[in-house]
């Protein structure tokens, strides 16, 4: 129900956006400000639309296969207090900085344009609610995100254990199994001291090999289900926000908005964008080296002296991890990582600089 209002809310603001833009701007001329301005709005709705329309269809079934596989993980390694903990810290500061970030600079835009033309008090309320639903499902991936990073974590400790009992047996081949600590521990190193010692006691190395090959294809299987439910938001999310961007320091260099009010409006706004997209790109980014360093671990694994049998089992974890690639992308188009900082910014000021010279030259 939520979602059909939201459609139909945007339907409307694309509608409506020429008539809002002339009341607002005092004048229906076709300058490029009231373009800009015009087109900020319907981008708003556009997005918003098309990303509501996508989740309704395929989110439901999705997100249930989603919370099927990291059940199914829990089987295997159920969560431990430190990473609940973490977790519920990273999503408190995830919805705070949501809010933060959206309500009070819209409370207080909307204020003032309750004094200048309080007839689009509505209008500009949708577009907001619309703006700020989408900044709610970016925290939800986020936070879906950090879960299968947690996940990940846990392998890559699973499997440093596993290196370091491999090291130890190298250099005491001779000493028996008999549960009790030897050798060397890094406590710098991070790694799952419960498997580590398990093996050290005789726990077979090929059943902990088994577990982490079924653990990290039920994550993999994760990581697609959530490019499946999100891949089309966050493409549009993340270009969108780019243009918002691009919108707003037009609006601020070419001095459309000089009230000391509105100049105030148009830094929180581009700090709301820079913020979305560090936290999007920088997540998807960290789970997706972290699913990289798996596949170093395995391969310096495999490089040491070990039997056939587990070298072989060795072998296939790798083949799996090569088949079943872990990141996070915008439909195939591109992959979320930090690289899109930089490009966009690139391209961001190109844009920008082309859009100046062209207004300049309509002067």
């Amino acid at each position: 129900m939520y979602s059909m209002l939201l459609v139909v809310s945007s339907l409307y603001v694309f509608y409506a956006t020429p008539q809002i833009v002339c009341i607002l701007e005092n004048n229906c001329d076709n300058s490029i400000s009231n373009v800009i301005k015009g087109m900020f709005a319907r981008l708003v709705a556009l997005t918003c639309m098309i990303s509501r329309c996508v989740i309704f269809l395929k989110g439901e079934s999705q997100m249930v296969m989603y919370k099927k596989n990291v059940d199914d993980f829990h089987v295997f390694t159920p969560m431990t207090s430190s990473e609940t903990d973490g977790l519920k810290k990273m999503s408190f500061w995830a919805l705070l900085c949501c809010i933060l970030l959206t309500v009070p600079v819209n409370v207080c835009r909307l204020w003032i344009l309750y004094y200048i033309a309080k007839q689009t008090v509505p209008f500009v309320t949708l577009v907001y609610i619309q703006n700020f639903s989408m900044y709610c499902i970016e925290t939800h991936f986020t936070v879906l995100c950090y879960i299968l990073y947690q996940k990940i974590v846990g392998i890559n400790n699973d499997l440093m254990a596993f290196k370091i009992n491999t090291i130890v047996r190298n250099k005491y081949p001779f000493v028996s199994l008999t549960g009790e600590k030897y050798g060397k521990n890094d406590s710098t190193i991070e790694y799952n001291q419960e498997v580590f010692h398990s093996l050290i006691a005789g726990y077979p190395m090929i059943d902990v090999l088994e577990n982490l090959k079924a653990k990290h294809k039920l994550v993999s299987q994760a990581v697609k289900n959530l490019n499946n439910t999100f891949g089309i938001h966050l493409g549009l999310s993340l270009c969108a926000l780019c243009l918002y961007t691009l919108f707003d320091l037009y609006y601020h260099l070419e001095g459309i908005w000089n009230h000391s009010k509105y100049k105030f409006l148009v830094y929180a706004w581009i700090l709301q964008y820079f913020v979305r997209f560090l936290f999007i790109t920088v997540l998807a980014h960290i789970t997706t080296k972290q699913a990289l360093k798996s596949k170093i671990l395995i391969t310096d694994i495999n490089n040491r002296y070990l039997d056939n049998n587990i070298k072989e089992e060795l072998q296939l974890f790798l083949n799996q991890i090569s088949s079943c690639t872990i990141e996070f992308t915008a439909c195939d188009f591109f992959t979320l990582n930090t690289h899109l900082i930089t490009s966009a910014i690139a391209a961001g000021t190109t844009y920008l600089v082309i859009l100046l010279q062209f207004n300049s030259s309509n002067h």
